[in-house]
């Protein structure tokens, strides 16, 4: 019941039923007294009829006021009954037959007639007000539903009301926020995947047509050792470039399809580092740049050291690529007693204004950057694998003064 009267029209219906109601009743009251004073009358016009009769016939004055304004006897009500019996005239007599009860009937039907159509007017009055502000209800729902079918997302139906119906507005309306939200989605998905082709596409066109050259200078000067030995070291720098591109790809979106279980468990972060340190020192000597690590040596982190070395590994790389000869690379870790953190500082060309908002984006390319070789994917990698470990990375950077990567991880044991 209570669930019915949470409806705002049916309440409103109910409303105006009861009032309705009050009304009808008050039209009866009035109904019955008006046959009330007709009845009345009617047997007072009757009872002068009679007296006058009587008096014709010769009866005295008081004998017949007596009759109609005292309480007669059980024997002289009998000895009526009996008389009029005799004379034919029954509770069972036609109607028709008695004249001032005809036309007594005649207007109690009428006026009972009348309330009964009035009674059934406002209910089918109330009937159709209440349906039809149901039905404005409903087809303003139907336009607003063709609305979102067109491509209106934003159309929604009207559901502040209490009742059921409203409800299921709601729900709906909860419906179409999934749907859009979901729609938006896919749109961006897709928007992504025709950039990210796009991107894959340009990166790869570049070191492909260099293949192409440098396999027409081999063919055609081949014979030559130092033309071969020269252009053997620019194919394989080539290929490099595509299998870095390609492995990185491969890398960020195993873990964007979530495809990728890491196994983190807590154990010291300086065997990772001294493992980047083994790895990088050939490059650091070659390109006379300073590569030092240093850090807490008990500091420990849950982390998968394959996946960790990755994303440092890239930053490491980030580093040397803008870092110049002479120039110098710090790599740290430490840890408080909430947090572990690992930065990579460098001294190189820096970050400009414009870009460090976009650098973690996958494929961005700055354009004051002198890096012409990297495809703008380290970075973003470097980012996916820090956030699967429910870390953080954050850059500090000016133009010119180098720049700081540091990676932040809750240490969730102590929490």
């Amino acid at each position: 019941m209570n669930v019915i009267f949470n409806n705002r029209d049916i309440r409103r219906f109910f409303t105006a039923l009861g009032i309705a109601a009050l009304f009808l009743l008050l039209a009866g009251q009035l109904i019955a007294l008006s046959l009330f004073s007709g009845t009345r009358n009617a047997l007072y016009n009757r009872d002068t009829e009679l007296a006058g009769a009587l008096l014709d016939k010769g009866l005295p004055a008081e004998e017949v006021a007596a009759v109609f304004t005292q309480n007669l006897t059980a024997s002289e009500s009998e000895a009526g009954a009996a008389l009029l019996t005799r004379a034919g005239y029954t509770p069972d007599t036609p109607a028709a037959y008695l004249s001032f009860l005809s036309a007594f009937r005649s207007g109690s039907m009428l006026s009972l007639f009348s309330y009964g159509l009035l009674f059934a007017l406002c209910v089918t009055v109330l009937c159709m007000l209440y349906f039809r502000a149901q039905q404005r209800t409903i087809t303003r729902a139907e336009t607003q539903l063709k609305r979102f079918m067109g491509g209106s997302t934003s159309a929604r139906l009207e559901s502040e009301a209490d009742g059921s119906l409203y409800k299921l507005f709601a729900d709906i309306n909860s419906l179409a926020t999934s749907l859009t939200a979901h729609l938006d989605t896919e749109k961006k998905a897709k928007s992504f995947l025709r950039d990210t082709l796009s991107d894959i596409s340009h990166q790869l066109k570049t070191p492909l047509a260099a293949l192409k050259m440098y396999n027409e200078i081999l063919q055609a000067d081949g014979a030559d050792p130092e033309v071969l030995s020269r252009f053997t070291g620019k194919v394989n720098d080539s290929l490099n470039r595509m299998e870095t591109l390609i492995q990185n790809l491969l890398k960020i979106t195993r873990l964007d399809a979530g495809a990728i279980t890491l196994k983190p468990v807590l154990r010291p972060i300086q065997p990772m580092m001294e493992a980047l340190s083994h790895s990088f020192e050939t490059r650091a000597r070659r390109e006379r740049k300073v590569l030092s690590f240093s850090g807490n040596p008990a500091a420990q982190l849950i982390y998968d050291p394959d996946w960790l070395t990755e994303a440092v590994s890239n930053l490491i790389k980030n580093a040397l690529d803008h870092t110049s000869a002479g120039g110098w690379i710090k790599v740290g870790w430490d840890e408080s007693a909430a947090v572990t953190r690992i930065t990579v500082q460098d001294s190189g060309s820096g970050i400009h204004p414009e870009d460090i908002h976009h650098i973690f984006k996958r494929f961005y390319r700055s354009r004051f950057s002198q890096d012409t070789q990297g495809a703008g994917l380290g970075l973003p990698l470097a980012l996916a694998i820090t956030e699967a470990h429910r870390g953080t990375l954050s850059v500090e950077s000016s133009p010119g003064q180098g720049a700081l990567f540091t990676m932040t991880f809750l240490k969730m044991t102590k929490l």
